[in-house]
């Protein structure tokens, strides 16, 4: 019985793929509006589209860490920059 579900699953993925998984995620998306709001799970989607960012930064070997202290002592007042710490 699980091999047929298996080979059922297989081959409903096999065509048209991304239109399933479009359709798979729109009906997640509708589902967390109804239950959650619109703006909470705009908020949800908007953090992890930041978190899929900074990962991507992460994967490409960017000192991404380094960049942000440099660009808060560049832009921060006197008194909260990190190099007055160091």
């Amino acid at each position: 019985m699980w091999e047929s579900v298996k080979s059922l699953l297989a081959d409903f993925f096999e065509e048209h793929r991304m239109r399933k998984i479009g359709f798979i995620a729109g009906v997640i998306v509708g589902a967390a509006i109804l239950i959650f709001g619109f703006f909470t799970t705009l908020f949800a989607f908007m953090c992890g589209m930041v978190g899929l960012y900074i990962g991507s930064r992460f994967d490409e070997g960017d000192d991404l860490i380094n960049k942000t202290l440099m660009f808060a002592d560049k832009h921060l007042p006197e008194k909260l920059r990190r190099s007055r710490f160091l």
